[in-house]
């Protein structure tokens, strides 16, 4: 099996660390050898698109700037070749609608899928359904690439594809794997601190399921202390969660009990499983990443939130 990645930045080094420890796939990239991290990879590397379909391959990762994402991809979607892009989707809802004819040959890296901390909550609220659920995440910028100037990252400029609502997209898919498509859409995007970013550096938002369930959103790129929790209520208490556990509170006892510790290996089972994934979805077709329907689902509910701020 060949595949070929696009963009060798934080993700794109992460990937091909991966990759390298499955069997029976040989391994290229397309650079632009312009990116934050310049130096020469250890795996064949091509700078032009016609070099790289001349390599063949089977799949294609592409991990490059989100307003890249679709005109990279089209070339060898029209090859026939099988793509895993990285979230979001595209830049703009127009943009996705170029890759429509290709959703067979697509799928989405919304990695959060493949964490053991997102199935453990989805068996969860598959028994006990929350009515109420509230994510946070928290990022400091200019700390989160050390080898890289955070202000020259597309993070950081609103034409690459750049702001926190974008780039912090996981908990958006997770709830929507969840509870499908919401019934209502309320929240805004600004740019609040120091930062020097053409973007949005702060997003707070709520979905109203069709269930009836309530789920919360608060996104920044400049708290000191870096957070990824949630937490959620049901009928029978609350579950309470961060990178290192999940905790369930019952309401008849109002003490606090691990359900779930994250091991020290568990981010690189969480890529390998999603490379795995990828991979069996080049030879079979199956996959647990997302689908562009549920990409572009992520990407509609950004946009709506962007055009109310």
């Amino acid at each position: 099996m060949k595949i070929l990645l696009i963009g060798l930045g934080s993700i794109g080094r992460r990937h091909l660390k991966h990759l390298q420890s499955i069997e029976n796939v040989t391994l290229a990239a397309l650079r632009t050898n312009k990116g934050a991290r310049k130096e020469k990879s250890d795996i064949l590397e091509f700078f032009s698109v016609e070099d790289a379909l001349s390599f063949q391959p089977n799949g294609v990762i592409i991990s490059n700037p989100t307003a890249l994402h679709v005109q990279t991809a089209l070339p060898f979607l029209k090859a026939g070749v099988k793509v895993l892009i990285e979230k979001p989707i595209a830049d703009t809802l127009a943009e996705a609608t170029l890759l429509t004819a290709f959703s067979e040959q697509i799928r989405v890296a919304y990695c959060m899928r493949f964490s053991p901390l997102v199935v453990k909550l989805t068996e969860i609220f598959a028994n006990d359904p929350p009515f109420k659920i509230s994510f946070k995440r928290s990022y400091y910028l200019p700390k989160w690439h050390p080898y890289a100037d955070y202000t020259k990252e597309y993070t950081a400029i609103k034409a690459l594809g750049g702001g926190v609502i974008r780039t912090l997209s996981h908990e958006i898919d997770m709830a929507l794997h969840w509870f499908g498509e919401p019934q209502s859409i309320k929240g805004v995007t600004d740019r609040l601190s120091f930062l020097d970013i053409d973007t949005d550096d702060f997003a707070f938002f709520t979905i109203k399921t069709k269930s009836g369930a309530r789920v919360n959103f608060e996104l920044d790129f400049f708290s000191p202390i870096n957070r990824n929790e949630g937490e959620a209520f049901t009928s029978k208490g609350l579950y309470y969660w961060t990178m290192e556990g999940i905790w369930y509170t019952p309401y008849e006892s109002n003490k606090s009990e691990a359900l779930f510790k994250f091991t020290t290996d568990a981010i690189d089972e969480m890529y390998q499983a999603q490379l795995k994934d990828f991979a069996d979805f080049i030879l079979h077709g199956g996959s647990t990443n997302a689908t562009l329907k549920e990409a572009v689902g992520v990407l509609a509910l950004i946009q709506h939130v962007e055009q109310q701020s």
